[in-house]
């Protein structure tokens, strides 16, 4: 599944992790139109309002779930009741039009002429009578709306206020427009990470850099609850794999256990499920989990230094793959001057994520490292958590950074959340370079990163991979943290009787061929047969992964301790994959069995 509406941002004026100011690149569509904004929600239809209604939902795939509120339409003329006009240049006008609405959802429109970037529409209550602003947005996920423009490359102000007025808060979007009608898909998941939801006071519009009078075509404001389960069920609490669609994003997790949240290519949320099941705190909150690719100036900081990349970046994301074992994920940024010209041979940003129920992670990352124009004197690579208000949380690095070394078995990091009783380990990975792990703290920002220092890069781009692991703390001890991180950089051997170790999808991380970008080991079978031994009685080994070359038209069954292990998928190749529970700490024997099945007929 791709999201295939990108993103864009504007000039990127810093190479610290989430704090691009979103600039939505809206699609747009000849002939057609989608508005956002609502009052009433759709429980009842009854004579025109169902037709109404069933047109709405003809017109915008988000409404096929049946639960949206419709902010206006403007086939009532009683909509225009929560619309007003501040005229500043006094050549504004804000009216009802007629037969200039979107076709598809009736004729009516509201007709919104700007002087001047002053020149302000605004939707609220304070002269309504028939129609209200609808106020508590936290049932929906989405803010529909359709903007018809006279001339390409036009930039609205969107505005949402809400809370009372002495602590009045408020969201600035600029809208990019393009001619003709254009959708504009607002995540209002995004909105409450800044205001309250449940007490939305005004929405504000304005037109920026007019020079001449501006006429915009606004219709079909609708709020929508835009939800669904792509893989699993999102309300289990049995530690089951699942992938949510949430508006335009993507919720990964585990029921009871942890869920993070994809939007613009990059993880924004995570929650600890098991310590906060309403998903209260995010504990990434203002901030992305990464690993993110960042520039390092000479004092070991992140630097704003990209402006050589680009203006804007496009953001894309896809899954590659869902199944009980695990979920993967690709995101890609590209730096472009114009979003809408052609970005496959931009600079870019890349990461695969290969997130399995157990709360490990694996990211493989790379990025452009140098071009003609510009070149990065250091790269870094950086996760972050939330630290609060309060500074609930505490940091570590391992070995301390002025020694670290390859005998002490890995260099990783950890943060505990004592507000959301979360653990966040991360161990980076780099083929062929010893590792430097710095933590950054950031009072006024609230956060705190942790960036694994790359040694200068040669290359036109450059690449990692690395672990996270996220659990209730409650559970991890610092010992075993330390335990997880050397068996991601040390990994034991496996005992191979039958079969024999394949390449993995990346640089080997030692004889053993363990991927490092997905954490499993690849077993090609012997003869339709694969027999080996995994050893914990040294080393525990925490949930390993196995994936053993096959086809699809092989029917197969695997064993471990010789009873029938039945948590076995297929990756997106055919392969079999799946993942031993819990710690291993003593001998365990695995064998797989292939065969044809007895109607097969194929050569």
């Amino acid at each position: 599944m791709v999201d295939h509406t990108p993103v864009a941002f504007p000039a990127v004026m810093s190479a610290k992790p989430a704090i691009l100011r979103v600039f939505l690149h809206l699609l747009a569509v000849s002939g057609t139109v989608s508005v956002i904004a609502g009052c009433r929600t759709l429980v009842e239809r009854r004579g025109s309002e169902s037709v109404q209604f069933d047109r709405l939902m003809a017109a915008y795939p988000e409404l096929q779930g049946g639960r949206f509120a419709v902010i206006a339409d403007f086939e009532d003329p009683k909509h225009m009741e929560i619309f007003s006009l501040i005229s500043v240049s006094g050549k504004a006008k804000c009216v009802l039009g007629g037969r200039r609405g979107r076709r598809q959802t009736g004729p009516s429109c509201a007709r919104f002429t700007a002087g001047s970037e002053h020149d302000t529409v605004v939707i609220n209550n304070d002269t309504a009578t028939n129609w209200y602003l609808k106020r508590d947005w936290r049932d929906f996920d989405l803010l529909l709306m359709s903007i018809k423009a006279p001339q390409p490359d036009l930039t609205v102000e969107l505005s949402i206020a809400a809370g009372p007025v002495d602590r009045r808060l408020a969201i600035v979007t600029p809208l990019r427009l393009q001619r003709g009608w254009n959708v504009v898909r607002l995540d209002l998941a995004d909105v409450g990470e800044r205001i309250p939801l449940d007490d939305v006071q005004d929405l504000r519009l304005s037109v920026q850099n007019v020079r001449n009078p501006v006429r915009l075509i606004l219709d079909d404001i609708i709020l929508t609850g835009s939800r669904e389960d792509l893989f699993g069920d999102s309300q289990n609490r049995t530690g089951e794999l699942y992938i949510q669609r949430v508006g335009r994003r993507w919720n990964i997790g585990a029921g009871g256990r942890f869920e993070l949240t994809f939007a613009n290519g990059q993880i924004v949320r995570w929650h600890n499920l098991a310590a906060d099941p309403y998903r209260m705190r995010n504990i990434v909150q203002g901030t992305t989990l990464g690993p993110s690719p960042v520039v390092l100036d000479s004092t070991g900081e992140m630097s704003p230094d990209l402006g050589g990349l680009g203006d804007q970046v496009i953001a894309k994301s896809q899954i590659l793959e869902m199944n009980p074992v695990r979920a993967v994920v690709k995101c890609e940024w590209r730096f472009v001057n114009e979003p809408d010209a052609p970005a496959d041979d931009r600079p870019f940003r890349r990461w695969v994520y290969t997130i399995y129920p157990t709360g490990q992670i694996y990211a493989a990352a790379e990025c452009t490292a140098n071009t003609a124009a510009w070149t990065a004197s250091q790269l870094g690579l950086a996760v972050a958590v939330a630290t609060g208000v309060e500074g609930e949380v505490s940091t570590r690095v391992s070995p301390d950074p002025a020694s670290h070394s390859a005998t002490a078995g890995a260099t990783y990091a950890l943060a505990r959340n004592a507000h959301a009783d979360a653990l966040l380990m991360y161990v980076p990975w780099i083929e062929k370079a010893d590792l430097e792990l710095i933590e950054e703290l950031e009072p006024d920002r609230r956060r705190a990163s942790f960036i694994a220092v790359v040694p200068p890069v040669d290359e036109d781009v450059a690449s990692w991979r690395s672990h996270l692991f996220v659990a209730d703390s409650r559970n991890v001890t610092d010992e075993e943290a330390h335990d997880r991180a050397v068996d991601y950089a040390t990994p034991a051997s496996v005992d191979l009787e039958l079969g024999s170790l394949g390449t993995g999808k990346g640089a080997a991380m030692s004889d053993n061929e363990i991927d490092p970008s997905t954490g499993c080991y690849t077993i090609v079978p012997d003869h339709g047969r694969v027999r080996f031994t995994i050893d914990g009685q040294d080393k525990p080994r925490f949930s390993p992964v196995f994936r053993i070359v096959s086809t699809p038209r092989q029917e197969a069954w695997v064993y471990v301790n010789h009873l029938v292990f039945d948590e076995v998928a297929r990756d997106r190749e055919g392969a079999l994959i799946f993942q031993l529970p819990g710690i291993v700490r003593g001998q365990t024997l695995i064998e797989v069995l292939f065969r044809r099945p007895e109607n097969f007929s194929g050569a």
